[in-house]
């Protein structure tokens, strides 16, 4: 009898903790702020060369919807401010991470653009397809991308990427660190572009 009133004890214990567990919100949110020495986008600045300061803020819900707007300042010959409005939706195909997604890129003074993408991540590597939809843009951009942590440093992160751009015919690449700083994340990074000029930026990110 002993030992069945602890047990029954402890069933209705783990029952009512159980009970108490807050439900899963169906609604999540994050923020991000970022400081860098240069704007860089597919091989490009977008700053001319200057210190960039960014925002963003992104809402998912546990369909897989997600939809967030980004901001950074940019260079007089872009508008001074780039604000960027996008949405997705992320499922699951075996062990394969799918997303579906559009993006619209607006410029206060310069032509705007809205490109509809897809992409597939596994085991850190992602693949993806980006056609210009709308506005300035109407080709294709191919990249892939690569994020590797590195064990033997805790915290340190390598990140590799490739883009082929079919509108202007030039590949670009870029590598970069990631690196736990006080509480933001350091990033070192070397970008280049075929038939341009490299660009080494660094930045300090906050998500929130």
């Amino acid at each position: 009898m002993k030992h069945t009133s602890i047990t029954l004890l402890t069933l209705t214990a783990a029952a009512s903790i159980a009970q108490a567990a807050p439900a899963t919100p169906a609604y999540t949110t994050s923020g991000n702020v970022a400081i860098s020495s240069d704007y860089v986008f597919r091989g490009l600045s977008q700053t001319a060369g200057k210190t960039a300061v960014s925002a963003g803020y992104d809402v998912s819900h546990s369909s897989g919807l997600s939809a967030g707007i980004w901001a950074s300042n940019v260079s007089s010959a872009l508008g001074s401010l780039e604000i960027d409005l996008y949405a997705a939706y992320g499922f699951k195909v075996g062990a394969v991470d799918v997303s579906v997604g559009y993006i619209n890129y607006t410029y206060n003074t310069a032509a705007n653009g809205g490109e509809a993408n897809v992409s597939a991540t596994y085991a850190g590597l992602n693949l993806k397809v980006s056609k210009g939809v709308n506005g300035t843009l109407s080709d294709y951009y191919y990249e892939a991308n690569y994020s590797y942590d590195i064990a033997q440093i805790k915290g340190l992160n390598l990140g590799l990427h490739y883009g082929n751009d079919r509108a202007s015919k030039k590949d670009d690449y870029a590598i970069a660190l990631n690196y736990p700083v006080l509480g933001f994340t350091g990033s070192v990074s070397y970008s280049d572009i075929e038939k341009g000029k490299s660009i080494t930026a660094v930045s300090l990110k906050k998500t929130f």
